[in-house]
């Protein structure tokens, strides 16, 4: 018998091997290595060509997956039997049986092809043999320094945050006003004698002037005139010759001088705050506080000694004794210092209006309050924390600050699980997030608020299939159930599933304790008015026919899906009449 192969249109034999048809070995490897075969999983045997001493090209008989796209100009195998091969869309004539084949080419492989004909594989190709592995080199290798890594997208963007104490201490010695002390000495003995002469002086000059202008006299003017040939007269005779001259302006300018030395320092103080109120907090007291107090009489007031110990990084208990009296003064020196803190406030000087309300009067939530107005985040959320006791605020400083972690820290103190959950998705950690996300759920679950704890599924968690699960238990306890049923529908975006889904629950869940409820869900998917308004209605009427006589009431559902029919509500009534005389 003559074998002989012939063109198919088909391959009725697995594929077993590629064809390489070249007679380089190199161009064997190139191939090889563009087609990402594997050399251990290869068998090569070189082809000869029709002429003596010649070749023709290779088999690549591989135990791999073979990827055809990567074929190129080589040609694929069949393999006929496990030592038989043939070119692909080709067929062995006549045909013979496995048994014949297995007989006939038992000892050897072989490959028929119309080019060379059949062929017998007797010797495998050594790659080893013909590979040049050149000698290894020692090569000093410099190894650069790790670079910055630059990340393609920005995921998230937080700020770490300073210690509570480095942010006070920032504040204390870097933002406040600091302590100045005031130079000015108090009058001796020889200057308070020459105020008075002065004081008396111009209350003389006062008096005349008033005398000229006026026809009432005052118990100066009176006293003047009863004594105008004795010293008094002199003085005023003296003072009406200088007045208006070089000397007078003088003497006036060192009447102020003295005046203003000899003036209380609360009233010092005062004056200040009205004309030059920044430099006032250099000088400023504190109100209410240890070092300070309305209404005792311990001390006098001295400028120079302001402030006493305010360090706010320091605990009351630790700070210097003593008292100073304020006086009557104590409500005017507060209004003015909120006067201050408002005006600053209204300069957009947050931190200098923060410094009145902490340091001196001891207002620490206006003082966090304009901090935070500045957007001086980390700043107003240590003072919320460390002394207005108000951790709420201090989150939202935090969280509106960029502080991410700090703020998370905060609101899980607070029990804030879902603020958690939304600041761990700021920062790409959704693990972490959906962890208090489910706590948020089984708090709702708790106190039987499905519809809520549905939304975080479904819109925080992104798990539908659980959100409509637990809409299906509320229904099903009856926890808010009409609501639950219509956010279950309302869930289902296709009109053909949402159709199956009420009518699996009609079958499946309705009997005369739910039926009424079923029936206010079913209006509300009527009013939708798309296809499924006819097939809702159909429902509603057969829950209504079947319930009716054991509850008259469902009669009155009738209308809301009927809205044009006016008869409808005069037939419900009389119905439900009938049936109470009954």
């Amino acid at each position: 018998m003559e074998l002989s192969i012939n063109p198919y249109h088909k391959n009725n034999y697995p594929i077993g091997g590629i064809l390489i048809k070249h007679t380089s070995i190199r161009h064997w490897m190139a191939e090889i290595q563009r087609m990402h075969l594997m050399l251990q999983e290869i068998t090569i045997y070189p082809i000869p060509d029709t002429t003596a001493n010649s070749i023709w090209g290779c088999l690549l008989i591989y135990s791999g997956k073979i990827d055809t796209g990567n074929l190129g100009r080589n040609e694929l195998c069949q393999m006929v039997a496990a030592n038989l091969f043939i070119p692909e869309k080709t067929i062995l004539f006549p045909s013979v049986t496995e048994k014949e084949i297995e007989a006939k080419f038992a000892a050897e492989k072989y490959i028929m092809h119309p080019h060379f004909g059949m062929v017998e594989l007797t010797e495998v190709f050594d790659v080893a043999a013909y590979m040049h592995i050149p000698e290894k080199d020692t090569i000093a290798i410099t190894v650069p320094e790790s670079g910055v890594f630059i990340p393609q997208s920005i995921k998230s963007f937080q700020i770490r945050s300073l210690s509570a104490e480095e942010v006070l201490k920032n504040l204390e010695e870097n933002i406040f006003p600091q302590q100045k002390e005031l130079k000015e000495e108090p009058l001796n003995i020889f200057e308070k004698i020459k105020l008075g002469f002065y004081k008396l002086l111009f209350s003389i000059g006062k008096s005349t002037n008033q005398s000229q202008s006026s026809s009432n006299q005052s118990y100066v003017n009176q006293n003047k005139h009863s004594s105008a040939d004795g010293l008094f007269a002199k003085i005023e005779s003296w003072f009406q010759r200088i007045s208006n001259t070089r000397w007078s302006r003088k003497i006036q300018e060192d009447f102020e001088s003295l005046e203003k030395r000899n003036q209380k320092q609360i009233n010092k103080l005062m004056d200040l705050f009205k004309n030059n109120p920044e430099e006032a907090l250099k000088y400023a007291i504190p109100l209410d506080e240890r070092g300070t107090s309305r209404g005792s009489d311990k001390s006098p007031l001295d400028l120079s000694k302001r402030w006493l110990d305010l360090s706010w990084l320091q605990s009351p208990q630790n700070r210097g004794g003593g008292t100073v009296d304020l006086g009557n003064h104590y409500y005017d020196l507060q209004r003015q210092y909120y006067e201050t803190a408002q005006a600053l406030l209204d300069k957009k000087d947050y931190q200098k209006a923060a410094f009145v309300y902490l340091k001196l009067l001891k207002n620490y939530h206006s003082a966090a309050q304009a901090l935070e107005s500045g957007k001086y985040y980390q700043e107003a959320a240590t003072i919320y924390i460390k002394h207005a006791n108000n951790k709420v605020k201090a989150a939202e400083c935090y969280e509106n600050g960029k502080m991410t972690h700090e703020a998370i820290k905060l609101y899980t103190e607070l029990n804030e699980n879902e603020k958690v959950g939304d600041l761990y998705v700021s920062i790409n950690q959704s693990g972490r997030a959906n962890h208090y996300y489910e706590k948020v759920v089984d708090d709702y679950k708790g106190r039987s608020q499905y519809v809520k704890a549905s939304l975080i599924y479904k819109n925080k968690i992104r798990n539908t299939t659980q959100a409509q699960s637990l809409l299906l238990e509320g229904w099903r306890s009856n926890r808010d159930a009409s609501n639950c049923l219509n956010n279950y529908f309302a869930n289902i975006a296709d009109i053909k599933e949402l159709k199956n889904e009420i009518h699996a629950v009609y079958q499946n869940e309705i009997n005369e304790h739910n039926s009424e409820t079923f029936l206010t869900v079913l209006e509300h998917e009527y009013a939708k008015s798309n296809e499924l308004a006819e097939p809702v209605r159909d429902i509603a009427y057969e829950i209504i026919a079947k319930n009716i006589q054991s509850n008259p009431s469902l009669s009155s559902l009738l209308k809301g899906f009927n809205k044009k029919d006016n008869q409808l509500l005069k037939d419900t009534l009389r119905y439900k009449q009938n049936r109470k005389a009954k």
